[in-house]
């Protein structure tokens, strides 16, 4: 399967959860694109074959220095371009808000199923 993983890409917990068993699901012949806004802590210093990094585009306009970015509708853009391009199964999204929002919204234009993982602070 080719798995679309949205995680934030912290040293520990949830992150580190996330990048993990997307390493492993490509150790089982998965390919797996983690969607985020910067490298996951866990790749910094591994490579792998079937491991992909597909950063989101910041959009640095004045306008968003007082409200921030409107996170959850760039994540959905790029969800959206990287299954276009890598033709995606299926995402793996970890945290109700923002990252199942935008896999909904991916969703209702692709036609690709999520799967949501909580972690208790949702």
């Amino acid at each position: 399967m080719k798995i679309g993983v949205n995680l934030f890409p912290s040293l520990g917990g949830s992150g580190y959860l996330a990048t993990r068993l997307g390493q492993h699901l490509a150790d089982r012949g998965h390919e797996i694109h983690f969607i985020t806004y910067k490298r996951p802590f866990s790749l910094m210093w591994e490579e792998h074959s079937r491991v992909y990094v597909d950063l989101v585009d910041n959009l640095d306009y004045p306008l968003f220095e007082d409200i921030g970015v409107p996170y959850t509708f760039c994540l959905a853009s790029k969800m959206l371009k990287v299954t276009n391009s890598s033709r995606l199964d299926l995402y793996h999204v970890h945290y109700a808000i923002p990252h199942a929002m935008s896999a909904y919204m991916a969703r209702e234009v692709s036609g690709a199923p999520y799967v949501l993982t909580m972690h208790g602070s949702d």
